[in-house]
């Protein structure tokens, strides 16, 4: 399943990607995210949710240039949702040529069983629509 979502934000590409692109980041982006701690030279992130679960994502990509970056979820404690391990999610930074962005983010995967396709959708959808609320607060609160 691939699902694709764009959230405007009223910030340059470049003050949204300086969070965005933060593979650590997640906890102040997400607010289902607790903690974050770095494995393996940076490339594994280990997320604590706020439900008690626990995730291990394998960074697959960056790119500065191009304001992307890519992960892979490979294995979770107690982790409860539509989507699991094999999991990939893509952050893209667009810049919308007005001065503001466009939050870009793609999930690709199999639901899990006993989720519909409509389920899955909407978790994908809520988790973008929370990072990219969480980087307009986090923004917000920088510029003042």
């Amino acid at each position: 399943m691939h699902v694709e979502v764009n959230v405007p934000i009223p910030f340059s590409a470049d003050e949204v990607w300086s969070l965005a692109g933060g593979f650590n980041l997640l906890p102040i982006l997400s607010s289902g995210c607790l903690g974050s701690v770095l494995e393996d030279g940076g490339r594994v992130r280990v997320l604590t949710n706020t439900d008690g679960s626990t995730l291990w994502e394998r960074m697959l990509s960056f790119d500065e240039r191009k304001r992307t970056l890519s992960y892979l979820i490979t294995d979770n404690k107690n982790f409860k949702s539509a989507y699991d391990v094999g999991y990939v999610g893509t952050v893209r930074i667009v810049d919308d040529g007005d001065g503001n962005s466009i939050f870009n983010y793609t999930g690709d995967f199999e639901p899990t069983p006993g989720t519909s396709p409509e389920q899955a959708e909407q978790a994908v959808q809520n988790f973008a629509n929370d990072c990219a609320k969480g980087i307009e607060r986090a923004l917000k609160a920088r510029s003042r």
